[in-house]
């Protein structure tokens, strides 16, 4: 997510004294042509080399063909691969071709200077626009003999993946964040922005579950990785592009819903035994009936609830308050679980693998009452103190210490060598009456 997010600017409302110049058509169009140029060729090269690792000899436009159906692919548009359903698509390329857009929207404000927020949306539809087009001419005309897309879905979901990430990406330079928030009460940016953190840490937490079943079963990825090279290869890096899909189905796992793929459902209190595909990322799946201990990892949406809930007692200056800004950031995790879950499940054709299933409305409310409950007892307790710096020592009179006061004192008092150039004439005159007395008494004793 941070990536889609470029921070240009150090003001996120803008300079709106100073609007620049709104580009034309032909710049923002040509703007979102070249990342969709650039992302359709690396689909194609590394489409075309998995390919041929695997032993498959294809000419130009086959190869062109194939990069059509991974360019669709990576916008999560739907297809059909003789007549089976294929929409459980790997997220990570999505990921990085939002990247590229976002890059490519916000290279747009950089070079015109806008940053007002009407800007940013004319620029962001724009692109959403032509990805659409693109998308729906790339079905139409540019796919494989036995893959089929609809027309109507490339171009809505072209266009919703790109103008989303074009969206993100102008958020901070052009602040249409600030702009969106303008006229909410003021513990709504707060609740966005502790929600977002908790939204991140959850989905490392998934993340790192995943990374740790791979570790504890390599053997069984070294099994499934195929017996030459080619195929090694291909399904490497199958796993890798869908090893975001599994970090959400893990998340999913760590609240409670499990997920499931095909008559295969994992929860962490019960596993349902099925078939899965032979790819090595799915080695991470447990063989065996459920763990006493796994009803433990409820605790980790709950830790970050806790985590959640003490950004919103800083931000809080009251309870009220504080539980006020502890709802909006629990709805933020929970509507990106929801978004996600759907993006992570889908149809796997017609086999004994279909579907892949993340409940993404069950992982939704479990993550917002877990959010909720972690957040609310963190809320309650004193917000963190910020760190205290010593003031400078004062004099009785509230004036500053000199340094020769809080080195030696006060001068002459208590130091009994001092230079008598130091003192006034009436304090050397009386001196010197005392040193006369003292030797009359002197005399007068001789």
């Amino acid at each position: 997510m941070s990536l889609l997010v470029s921070p240009v600017s150090s003001d996120p409302v803008g300079d709106i004294t100073d609007p620049g110049t709104r580009p034309g058509w032909g710049a923002v169009i040509a703007a979102a042509c070249t990342p969709a140029i650039l992302s359709y060729l690396a689909g194609a090269v590394v489409l075309g080399a998995i390919g041929a690792a695997g032993g498959a000899r294809g000419s130009v436009a086959q190869v062109a063909r194939v990069g059509a159906v991974g360019w669709l692919a990576a916008h999560h548009v739907p297809l059909e691969v003789n007549g089976a359903p294929l929409s459980v698509l790997p997220v990570l390329p999505t990921l990085l071709l939002g990247t590229l857009v976002a890059r490519g929207a916000v290279g747009v404000v950089i070079r015109s200077g806008i940053r007002r927020p009407a800007d940013a949306w004319w620029v962001a539809g724009t692109v959403a626009g032509t990805h659409g087009v693109l998308g729906a001419v790339l079905a139409i005309a540019a796919t494989p003999v036995g893959i089929w897309v609809d027309p109507g879905q490339a171009a809505l979901g072209c266009a919703l993946v790109a103008g989303t990430a074009a969206g993100l990406g102008l958020a901070r330079p052009c602040g249409l964040l600030d702009a969106v928030l303008r006229r909410a009460p003021g513990w709504v940016k707060p609740g966005v922005v502790a929600g977002t953190w908790g939204l991140a840490v959850l989905l490392a937490a998934g993340l790192a579950t995943v990374l740790i079943a791979l570790a504890v079963s390599a053997t069984q990825i070294v099994q499934l990785s195929g017996a030459d090279a080619g195929s090694a290869v291909g399904l490497a890096a199958l796993s890798i592009g869908y090893l975001p899909n599994a970090a959400v189905a893990a998340v999913s796992w760590l609240a409670g819903p499990g997920f499931s793929v095909g008559s295969l459902s994992v929860g962490p209190f019960g596993v349902h035994p099925g078939p899965v595909p032979a790819v090595p990322l799915l080695a991470a799946l447990p063989d065996g009936p459920a763990h006493s201990w796994w009803g433990l990892a409820l605790a980790v949406p709950l830790l970050v609830g806790v985590g959640v809930g003490r950004r919103c007692a800083a931000a809080g200056a009251d309870l009220k308050q504080r539980l006020q800004i502890l709802g909006v950031a629990a709805a933020v995790p929970a509507l990106g679980a929801a978004v996600l879950g759907g993006l992570a499940g889908g149809r796997l054709g017609n086999a004994a693998f279909d579907p892949v299933d993340v409940p993404f409305g069950t992982v939704a409310v479990s993550v917002l009452v877990m959010t909720l409950l972690g957040g609310a007892v963190s809320a309650a307790l004193p917000a963190p103190r910020a760190p205290r710096t010593d003031p400078t020592p004062a004099e009785p009179d509230g004036e500053p210490a000199s340094p020769e006061s809080s080195a030696g004192g006060d001068g002459d008092e208590g130091d009994p060598q001092a230079p008598e150039g130091d003192a006034t004439p009436e304090q050397r005159h009386a001196d010197a009456a005392d040193g006369e007395r003292s030797v009359q008494e002197e005399n007068a004793e001789g």
